[in-house]
C-alpha cells in the first residue's frame, strides 16, 4: 500500500471523479467518508476537481501525480512536473494542487488515518503478493522485449477505488526506471474485503506491459496516426465506452497481442479461444491477427533482436487495418443475437403512462451478465442527463414469478425473453439501451457473442 496514491486518489474521489467513485469496499470507503468527508470543501479538492474537470486529468494521469512525490505530508518532487515523462496538466496549475495536497495531508491528519488502518494495509499486502509470488513472471516481459534487466517494478493495491487498474513510470534522477502497477480490485470476499485470486495475475502483466510497450508506441507516434486514428473512428462507441481515445486504443491493441503471447506461454494454446472470444466482444477485432504476427517476431529473434526492431512490421500490419476493419465487424455482427420483437412501438410519442411491462423476445437463448439495460452511453459512458430518461425499473421475472428488479435477472426459462416491470409518468422522454458498447449485458448462450447496443425510445402521452 502506497500512502501518495491513496491520498491523492483520496482527493479526486472527494472532487467527484467517477473514475475514482467505484467503491466495491464499502467498509473501508466508508471510513474515507468519515475521515475525509469533513473536508471535502477544502482548497486541494477544488483544485483537483479542475485538474480532473477543465485539464483532462483523469484515469492514469491521476497516477502519474502521486509517483513524481515523496511521502505526504511532505510531498517533495521527485521529478519535476516540467520534465519529460508524460507528466499530467499544466505544470504550475499541478504544482498548487500538490501544495494544497501538503495542507490537507495535515489539517485531515491523514497520517492518522492510514495508521488506524495498517493492520488491514498489511493483511491486503500479504494477499497480493501470493499469486504475484507463485504466479507472475515478470522477467518474461524483458526476454520478450528484448530490453535488459534496467527497472524495477512497484505494485501497489488500491484500496480506496475499485474496478480500475493503472500503470504509470518514470525514472528519477540517477535512479533505476520504476514502472508502477497500481491495481484495484473486481472481487470482494464473504466479509466485504478485496479479493486477489490467481486471475489478478493477468491484471497485473497488462500493468506492467505498459512500461514497455507506451514508450515504442509514443516514439513512432507520428507513423501509427495516420492509421490508428482511422481505425478508432471505426469502433469509437465500444472505444469511448472503455475511455480509450486513439493513442490509449493503440498501446492497448498492442498490449493486448502481448497478453495473448504471455497466455500462450504459460497457459497453452488451450487458453487462446477464450481469450480472443473476450478481445472482441469488446470490439478489438484485430488482436488474434496482431498475436499471430508477434509470433513472427518471437520465431526470428536473430532478425528482430528487440521489439523495437520489429516495429515497422508492426506500422505496416496497422497501415492496412484501417480498410479491412468493416469486413471485421460486418462478420462479428452477423453472429450476434438480434432483437426479433418489442412489446412497444419503438419511437412511439403516444406510449400510455399506465404501462406497466415491457418485454423483449430474442431469436435465440441468451445469457445476461449484469448490464443488459443501461442509460445511453455516451463518448465516456453514461452522462447524468442519460441516466434520468431511463424509466423506473421495479421487477423483472423468470418464468411467471416476478422478483424486484436486480441487474442480470429477468429472462425467462427458455433464455429467449425478456420481461420488466416499468413505473413511467405521463408527458415524459425516455431513453435506454439494452448492452453497453463494448460488449456487456446480453450474449448468446452458446457462443458468448454480445448482442450489438440496441436503443429504445419513446414519450409518454399526456394523462
Amino acid at each position: 500500500m502506497d500512502r501518495r496514491v491513496e491520498l491523492i486518489v483520496i482527493l479526486f474521489k472527494l472532487a467527484g471523479a467517477s473514475e475514482y467513485n467505484q467503491n466495491n469496499f464499502k467498509e473501508y470507503n466508508a471510513d474515507i467518508e468519515r475521515h475525509f468527508g469533513p473536508f471535502r470543501n477544502h482548497e486541494a479538492v477544488a483544485l483537483a476537481r479542475g485538474l480532473h474537470d477543465r485539464h483532462r486529468v483523469f484515469f492514469s494521469s491521476v497516477i502519474a501525480i502521486p509517483i513524481r512525490l515523496s511521502d505526504p505530508p511532505a510531498f517533495r518532487e521527485r521529478l519535476p512536473f516540467d520534465s519529460t515523462g508524460r507528466w499530467p496538466g499544466p505544470p504550475d496549475t499541478v504544482r498548487m494542487f500538490v501544495e494544497a495536497a501538503r495542507r490537507f495531508a495535515v489539517e485531515s491528519q491523514a497520517d492518522a488515518f492510514f495508521t488506524a488502518h495498517r493492520t488491514l494495509y498489511d493483511s491486503v499486502n500479504t494477499r497480493l503478493r501470493r499469486p504475484i509470488d507463485r504466479l507472475a513472471d515478470l522477467p518474461w516481459l524483458a526476454r520478450f522485449f528484448g530490453t535488459p534487466p534496467d527497472r524495477d517494478y512497484v505494485v501497489v493495491p488500491m484500496l480506496a477505488n475499485s474496478q480500475t487498474s493503472f500503470a504509470s513510470c518514470l525514472e528519477p534522477p540517477g535512479a533505476r526506471l520504476e514502472c508502477y502497477s497500481i491495481l484495484g480490485h473486481t472481487k470482494t470476499d464473504s466479509a466485504g474485503f478485496a479479493l486477489y485470486d490467481d486471475g489478478f495475475v493477468g491484471t497485473l502483466i497488462h500493468e506492467a506491459g505498459h512500461g514497455f510497450v507506451n514508450p515504442l508506441a509514443d516514439a513512432r507516434r507520428a507513423e501509427f496516426e495516420r492509421s490508428a486514428r482511422r481505425v478508432h473512428a471505426l469502433v469509437a462507441d465500444a472505444m469511448g465506452a472503455q475511455a480509450y481515445g486513439w493513442t490509449s486504443m493503440l498501446n492497448e491493441s498492442l498490449l493486448h497481442a502481448m497478453e495473448a503471447r504471455y497466455a500462450l506461454a504459460h497457459h497453452g494454446p488451450s487458453a487462446m479461444a477464450a481469450f480472443f472470444a473476450g478481445q472482441r466482444q469488446q470490439s478489438w477485432f484485430w488482436v488474434e491477427e496482431l498475436s499471430n504476427l508477434y509470433a513472427e517476431y518471437e520465431a526470428n529473434r536473430q532478425t528482430y533482436p528487440t521489439f523495437g526492431s520489429f516495429m515497422p512490421r508492426v506500422i505496416a500490419y496497422w497501415d492496412s487495418l484501417p480498410e479491412r476493419v468493416p469486413a471485421m465487424i460486418h462478420r462479428y455482427d452477423a453472429q450476434r443475437p438480434k432483437l426479433v420483437s418489442l412489446s412497444i412501438d419503438n419511437g412511439s410519442q403516444a406510449v400510455d403512462p399506465g404501462l406497466r411491462e415491457i418485454t423483449v423476445r430474442f431469436d435465440r437463448p441468451v445469457s445476461d451478465n449484469g448490464w443488459s439495460l443501461v442509460p445511453i452511453f455516451g463518448p465516456s459512458g453514461p452522462t447524468s442527463e442519460a441516466q434520468v430518461r431511463v424509466p423506473r425499473i421495479t421487477w423483472t421475472s423468470w418464468g411467471s414469478v416476478r422478483t424486484p428488479y436486480t441487474r442480470g435477472v429477468g429472462l425467462d426459462s427458455t433464455g429467449t425473453t425478456f420481461h420488466f416491470g416499468v413505473e413511467l409518468e405521463p408527458s415524459r422522454e425516455y431513453e435506454f439501451q439494452l448492452n453497453t458498447p463494448h460488449g456487456h449485458g446480453f450474449r448468446g448462450a452458446e457462443d458468448g457473442i454480445p448482442l450489438a447496443p440496441y436503443r429504445i425510445r419513446f414519450r409518454t402521452r399526456s394523462g
